[in-house]
């Protein structure tokens, strides 16, 4: 299932203007669990991935990534609501093709690994993230904040 997930979400995105416009649901609060996960796994991906852009210093789309209430409380449009993966707009971002536009990261950054995104998914699914794939996101993204920026692509 989580293979046709990037084509579903991608699909939701680009529905998502056309759809009627839902009342949004009450959020609810985090157990103590899914603030343990997002401290250990989520947030440290978002700061090496995401908050440069969605941080307290630029807030592209009024998104700050940089802190669990700043994260909930989403930007222009909520990122995401817990339990409802489906219409999130971070994920449809995420699982995006490398070559769509509004892919995130941008094209000229890092995107996001395969456990990234599936441990990201689970969290915003409001399932506990397993602890291999918490063991193996974190791994990626200690290689992220490691690993050199790409060049820029020469302006024309």
């Amino acid at each position: 299932m989580r293979s046709l997930l990037p084509l579903l979400l991608a699909a939701c995105a680009f529905a998502a203007p056309t759809a009627p416009k839902k009342k949004p649901e009450p959020v609810k609060p985090l157990t103590p669990a899914q603030k343990a996960d997002y401290a250990k796994v989520v947030q440290p991906m978002f700061d090496a991935q995401c908050v440069s852009c969605h941080g307290p210093k630029k807030e592209k789309g009024k998104l700050r990534l940089d802190t669990l209430e700043a994260t909930l409380k989403g930007g222009k449009n909520l990122a995401f609501v817990i339990g409802q993966p489906n219409d999130s707009m971070l994920l449809a971002r995420v699982f995006l093709g490398r070559t769509a536009g509004d892919v995130m990261p941008p094209k000229e950054e890092h995107p996001l690994t395969e456990k990234q995104k599936e441990a990201l998914y689970a969290f915003v699914e409001g399932q506990p993230i397993p602890d291999e794939l918490a063991k193996a996101a974190i791994a990626d993204t200690k290689k992220a904040l490691t690993a050199p920026k790409p060049a820029p692509k020469p302006k024309k």
